[in-house]
């Protein structure tokens, strides 16, 4: 069942790797238990530790479950725990070129994504939208945590009128990633206006909302795109006065 370990990687990562390719190839299925630590030692002709610390990684990533006392099980495969490990990876980066690729992607999806709403959205989510609207109008200026929130509230109710689990699993974590980019950009404002900046942004925005209202499916499109567009020049910007 599984392949020789040889010598191109740590013993750890050659059974977590041997591991993690049995789970994908269908070999043990989500809620199946794996080999004991003592069969997996001699399996693997390996130390307890290897064992362990291969494990442990697994664990950490949420491909297995460890029950004290039971074993360890394949975990099920959800929405949220694979929405957990894309959340780790944007937390943990510093690269600038991964926030400004997250932008481009957003350029991709959500134009679409403004086009589902457009459609689909119903007056209870309208309303949800102008209240929106309102409170980004009156945010302190100088309170940018409850502007980012805001402003990931607006675009997280799009993606939940379109009601699709894969676009959630990957707009979520770049969603989540906005903070981080609106610190760069409030750091340093394009035109070094505050005001003009979310004066912009508002504008953006209600000319979403309005092609929402009205259903127009391309004019939101358009709108989106434009609103990303800017999001993407802005950041641009920002990275190039450090």
């Amino acid at each position: 069942m599984f392949t020789p370990l040889g010598q191109t990687k740590s013993l750890t990562q050659q059974i977590e790797f041997e591991l993690t390719k049995a789970i994908r190839t269908g070999k043990y299925l989500p809620g199946n238990k794996l080999p004991t630590e003592n069969e997996l030692c001699q399996i693997f002709n390996v130390s307890r530790t290897s064992v362990r610390e291969a494990v442990k990684k697994m664990n950490a990533k949420g491909i297995v479950d460890v029950k004290r006392g039971s074993g360890v099980y394949v975990s099920e495969i959800s929405i949220k725990n694979a929405s957990e490990n894309l959340n780790m990876f944007f937390e943990l980066s510093s690269d600038e070129d991964v926030i400004l690729q997250t932008i481009n992607t957003r350029l991709i999806l959500e134009p679409a994504l403004a086009a589902q709403a457009a459609k689909f959205r119903t007056e209870s989510q309208l309303i949800f939208l102008k209240d929106n609207m309102i409170a980004m109008y009156n945010c302190d200026l100088m309170n940018t945590k409850k502007e980012t929130e805001l402003d990931n509230d607006f675009h997280r109710a799009l993606l939940s009128i379109a009601n699709n689990k894969v676009l959630e699993l990957l707009l979520s974590p770049i969603f989540n990633l906005m903070p981080k980019f609106k610190s760069i950009v409030y750091a340093k404002p394009t035109d070094g206006n505050l005001q003009t900046h979310k004066k912009i942004m508002l504008n953006h925005h209600e000319n979403i909302l309005q092609a929402i209202i009205e259903q127009d499916e391309q004019k939101a499109t358009e709108a989106m795109r434009t609103h990303i567009i800017e999001t993407q020049t802005n950041y641009s910007k920002s990275i190039q006065k450090k």
